[in-house]
């Protein structure tokens, strides 16, 4: 196998023990540089950012987030070859940041596909790859020109019989479980959760049937992907991948496939602290490199190394608690928002506002929660915090938002963007106890309490029904007074309100905004006119104050970027008052 003017490697046939001496025989003696712990975080102030924004809340760092796109692009080529994987953080915070730099989507159903569409990122550069494929979502994906990964024999029948000979602009690859895994370097106790590309795991097809499929299959195939596990300590396992999907090319290209593609997925892991030794970014492009082959393009799913140190979770000292000579540190956030690390006790370091790492100690930072396992970490010294104390959880991008809960009621907390000019702004509020699923999709149970249905007089209904909303809310009018286009997807309006009474109601409020929301639309597209018909889908919105009538009303609209299906368009309107008691959203449809 010839790559990039490189040395001669055995080719993968039978599963032997060659291959892997080859990588252990080449690279015995490199030494590689190893991963440190983020500095942006100890540049914020963070009692400043507790006094504007209250605890707790995410930060992600738009320069972290570029800088680490930027690293994995120079092993890829362009960062449209990166497909950030979505359930590592579903964050629209953080995928709107990787949509503006092109980078791509990993998604492993409709409901993140929507939201990387949403947050602007191309339906060519979405891969779809999941354990149970929906093989009718497979067919669109392909021929609408995005990547679909597999490695289910039944569901590629499947899908070769419903699209028979029909020609696609997508890629199809084919997911592979090789047969040789280094595994990590650093023995843990969480490895059986992580090590995807074990030999025992679930996933892949196994390089020795990898022929056997071949033989059952007429849809072109354009490439093979593998993932050899998560938090991977071993720049090994990695040589070990992508030499052994070099080879196996060769195979497809056999049975006629063009094969252009390999996607070596993600897995590079991170420090959590400064205890932890992994390889850097810059040392895993610098081994990956030299062993790309000629005439192939390659691809990653970064999660850890991609996101992981671009985000940090600000929290709060609420009390502290003294038993039996430890000290407990109780903060306002815990398990709901941090599972991996009081679940698995992967303690992240945690930086207090003078920017300093909490050292060594018997005392205990905990969350807030109901259960002896919510603790954060049991070995630091706290004597010096004191109640309100800010605190920052750091390199806690990966797999932290996306497996919260709520527990003990608590709720998500709000979204802060750094960025890369330095500045911070909100860009998602807290959610609020409205936004639980048991209030908003609950059939309230119909108790008989009356024993026989009782009709209600209708003249009786009108004596309690509201005379605004009943007959005088059609009086209300609204005119534009201002309409700005701050940005490609930015609206400021302004409007004059008349009403009969003296605030904006929510019925009133919906008739403004909605226009607005068409408005900003229809003139994002380019269109003169309204000449087509437009609906809403779905409405939430928060008054969390009467504001008043018959004067002024000002507020900004921000539209998502749009989902196409069919002759369908759809949109999402986000609105928000100036005063910020007003605010919502509206899925349109057009």
């Amino acid at each position: 196998m010839e790559g990039n003017g490189h040395s001669q490697t055995p080719r993968l046939k039978d599963g032997s023990s060659a291959l892997t001496e080859w990588i252990m025989n080449s690279i015995a003696d490199t030494k590689f540089s190893h991963a440190t712990l983020a500095d942006w975080p100890k540049q914020l102030d963070l009692h400043r950012i507790q006094a504007q924004f209250e605890s707790p809340a995410w930060i992600v760092s738009e320069h972290q987030l570029t800088q680490n796109a930027h690293s994995f692009a120079k092993f890829t080529g362009e960062c449209s070859r990166i497909y950030y994987p979505v359930k590592t953080n579903p964050s629209l915070t953080v995928l709107q940041v990787l949509a503006k730099l092109g980078v791509g989507a990993d998604c492993a159903s409709q409901l993140e596909i929507n939201m990387a569409l949403l947050a602007g990122i191309a339906i060519e550069n979405i891969s779809y790859n999941t354990p149970v494929q929906d093989v009718l979502l497979c067919e669109r994906l392909l021929t609408s020109g995005a990547n679909v990964v597999m490695d289910d024999i039944d569901a590629l029948l499947e899908l070769q019989s419903e699209m028979g000979t029909q020609v696609f602009k997508g890629k199809l690859l084919l997911r592979v479980n090789l047969l040789e895994s280094i595994g990590y370097a650093n023995k843990n106790d969480h490895q059986e959760l992580m090590a995807h590309g074990h030999q025992s795991s679930k996933f892949g097809i196994p390089a020795e049937d990898l022929n056997a499929v071949l033989e059952q299959i007429s849809l072109p195939v354009s490439g093979l992907h593998v993932h050899v596990g998560t938090q991977m300590d071993n720049l090994h396992s990695f040589e070990h991948a992508i030499v052994g999907l070099n080879a196996l090319v060769d195979t497809l290209e056999a049975r006629g496939h063009r094969v252009s593609e390999i996607n070596l997925g993600g897995g590079l892991g991170i420090p959590f602290d400064s205890n932890q030794d992994f390889p850097s970014l810059e040392a895993w492009c610098q081994h990956m490199l030299p062993l790309k082959k000629e005439n192939i393009q390659y691809s990653v799913e970064p999660g850890h190394a991609l996101i992981g140190n671009a985000v940090a979770l600000l929290t709060c000292v609420q009390t502290i608690k003294e038993s039996r000579g430890k000290k407990w540190a109780i903060v306002d956030v815990g398990t709901d928002q941090l599972t991996k690390v009081t679940l698995l006790k992967w303690p992240h370091r945690i930086l207090t506002a003078s920017g300093e790492e909490l050292q060594k100690g018997n005392d205990a930072v905990a969350g807030p929660l109901c259960f002896a396992g919510d603790t954060l970490n049991d070995q630091v010294n706290v004597g010096h915090l004191k109640k309100g104390a800010p605190l920052l959880i750091t390199e806690a991008g990966a797999y932290t938002f996306s497996l919260s809960n709520k527990f003990n009621g608590r709720t998500a907390p709000k979204w802060l963007l750094l960025k890369s000019n330095g500045e911070l702004i909100q860009s998602m509020e807290k959610e609020s106890l409205y936004d639980e699923l048991h209030h908003v999709r609950y059939d309230w149970e119909v108790i008989d309490g009356v024993g026989n249905p009782l009709p209600i007089a209708l003249d009786k209904v009108k004596q309690l029904s509201s005379t605004y909303l009943y007959t005088t809310c059609e009086a209300d009018r609204f005119e534009y007074l201002n309409a700005t286009k701050v940005s490609d997807n930015h609206y400021q309006y302004t409007v004059r309100t008349t009403s009969v009474v003296g605030f904006i109601s929510m019925p009133f409020a919906i008739r403004i905004v909605g226009d607005a929301a068409i408005v900003s639309i229809l003139h994002r597209k380019g269109d003169q006119k309204k000449a087509v018909s437009v609906w809403g889908r779905r409405l939430t919105i928060d008054c969390y104050q009467q504001i008043p009538s018959n004067e002024n009303f000002e507020f900004t609209i921000g539209l998502s970027e749009t989902i196409q299906k069919g002759d369908q368009s759809l949109q999402i309107a986000r609105f928000k008052s100036s005063c910020g008691r007003c605010t919502g959203s509206i899925v349109i449809t057009y």
